[in-house]
């Protein structure tokens, strides 16, 4: 054991009149005689300070592990006479409010330590923090710490954002509130009802601008509980419905967006005769293959038709999304996909799948018509040029040219069965509506091709493709000022989804309006709730709701 009485005072807390007596270092602990030296101290009723001492007593107090091992402190008090003759409380023990609370066993710093290790990582996981840094605290002590702690008192939010976060996916969902001037969450509701955003916006008058989703609650919310506050539809909620409504009008020219891919010396192919003639590098696949592959896809088209044209059926009668999926077992995207289109779907066609030696199939071919039969060699030619992944690919194709008996000079690309994917696949209704909504500068060539191509061949998409550009220069420009020509546009096009795009807008016109010019967005709430989502998921699902609000806002 070893004893001293010159350690430095900076390894105890941080207190004027404290005064180390003595240490005790053993293999298991760490221990520390201390003594308060204040010549007085305030009564804790009436605040009256005195020197008239009565007595002294020890607590036993623990503190921050010292090299893994723990600290106990025998801290030695005082208690005082209170001076003033009318104070009920004749006698009171001194206080150390930055050392230690009133009847704790533990400093200050200790119990500071668990409360901010159960805010950050919860019960389980800072149990096992601490028991590492050798300190013991129970998973439902970190979490105690959490629910007891005071709430933070920010000032009176100006601006604010406000979105819904889910509890429980589909089921049950929460309203998260953001001071967007400072960055920080400073409140969580239990739903996401429009009352109780209402009530809450009536409680601070003082909000002069709410930044919202293009949801009808909040709308609601914010016009009948602030109505002093302007409302900011969020941007990146305009895109994603602008983005949804494109995929809904583009499911509606499959066939034009087939049409489109096909280059001028290309023609046009039959729906299923030729939707598996250019799908694989393998030389003469047998026939019946194909014929097998066929078959299965006309049946998947037949029970894709027969499905959209029930609910075409059903919907036309009045039956909401709700209904019809829960009566032909099918998801609830399923029914919004279909329940718009006009015409049937077109049948899938079989695609060749991308592989990662396609781009050096060519270079190949070429060397294997000079008469290179060593696929090794081919493998570090290739290598050279790029290649970056296995042998056993190059290795796999020299043996189907062997099997497939190709030699000499190759000028046809199908001579000896070998196919080459030439032919470019056909995009889908969202990979068409990423296209339209996609910055001109990153457009590559073949893509600015196939969007003129586009407008050629359909003057509706041609609207539309102007029309998203427009609208999108808007929303990165803020150029809200152009929203008025904008609309006018829309409802003199044949591009009949973007007049009801139009129409929306049109709900909600003061709200737009001011989310294309004002700076404020619902992108820091967003990340919140990413955050929210970690700590949620972190609790195993099993933490209420007050103890996930205690924590969000104590994070934030």
């Amino acid at each position: 054991m070893y004893s001293s009485k010159k350690l430095p005072m900076t390894l105890l807390p941080k207190s004027q009149g404290l005064k180390l007596q003595d240490v005790a270092i053993n293999a298991e602990m760490v221990s520390l005689s201390v003594e308060s030296t204040c010549p007085s101290a305030c009564c804790p009723v009436c605040g009256q300070r005195t020197a008239r001492l009565h007595s002294r007593y020890l607590r036993t107090l623990a503190d921050l592990p010292w090299g893994g091992r723990p600290v106990r402190v025998s801290l030695r008090v005082r208690r005082f006479r209170c001076s003033r003759s009318e104070c009920p409380r004749r006698i009171f023990a001194e206080r150390l409010p930055s050392v230690v609370e009133p009847y704790a066993r533990k400093t200050a710093r200790l119990r500071e330590i668990p409360r901010l290790v159960g805010f950050a990582l919860g019960g389980e996981a800072g149990g096992r923090l601490l028991w590492r840094l050798g300190m013991m605290a129970s998973p439902s002590t970190l979490l105690r710490y959490v629910r007891g702690s005071l709430e933070v008192a920010y000032p009176q939010p100006h601006v604010v954002g406000i979105d819904d976060w889910a509890f429980r996916r589909g089921r049950r969902y929460g309203t998260m509130i953001v001071d967007l001037e400072r960055h920080e969450v400073i409140d969580l509701l239990e739903d996401r009802e429009a009352a109780s955003a209402r009530a809450w916006l009536e409680r601070h008058p003082q909000i002069r601008i709410i930044a919202r989703d293009r949801g009808g609650a909040y709308a609601e919310a914010a016009t009948k509980g602030a109505p002093q506050a302007m409302q900011v539809a969020d941007r990146w909620h305009l895109m994603h419905n602008l983005a949804n409504a494109l995929e809904e009008f583009l499911l509606q020219k499959k066939k034009t967006l087939r049409e489109a891919t096909r280059t001028e010396t290309e023609s046009p192919e039959d729906d299923y005769a030729t939707s598996f003639s250019a799908g694989s590098l393998t030389p003469n696949r047998p026939r019946i293959w194909y014929e097998r592959q066929l078959e299965a896809s006309r049946k998947r088209h037949e029970r894709i038709v027969e499905q959209w044209r029930n609910i075409r059926r059903l919907h036309l009668a009045g039956a909401d999304v709700h209904d019809i999926a829960k009566r032909l077992g099918v998801s609830r995207e399923t029914v919004y996909r279909y329940r718009r289109m006009e015409e049937s779907p077109e049948p899938v066609r079989f695609r060749h799948k991308r592989r990662v030696l396609d781009p050096y199939v060519p270079y190949i071919l070429r060397r294997w018509g000079e008469g290179c039969r060593n696929g090794v060699k081919l493998y570090w030619e290739i290598r050279e040029r790029g290649y970056a992944y296995g042998a056993s690919n190059v290795a796999r194709l020299v043996a189907e040219l062997r099997r497939a008996g190709v030699g000499g000079s190759i000028t046809d690309r199908a001579q000896g069965g070998v196919v080459l994917p030439e032919k470019a696949t056909v995009p889908t209704a969202r990979q068409a509506a990423a296209l339209f909504l996609k910055r001109g500068e990153k457009l590559t060539t073949e893509q600015e091709a196939y969007l003129d191509r586009l407008g050629a061949l359909d003057e509706a998409l041609a609207d539309a493709y102007r029309l998203t550009r427009e609208f999108a220069s808007m929303v990165r420009g803020l150029e809200g000022e152009k929203l008025d020509d904008w609309l006018k546009a829309a409802d003199a096009s044949k591009a009949t989804r973007m007049r009801r795009f139009a129409k929306g807008l049109k709900k909600d016109l003061p709200a737009v309006r001011a989310g294309l010019t004002e700076k404020w967005s619902n992108g820091p709430v967003e990340g919140f709730i990413h955050n929210l989502k970690l700590i949620k998921r972190s609790m195993y699902g099993r933490a209420s709701f007050g103890l996930l609000r205690r924590r969000v806002l104590g994070a934030s």
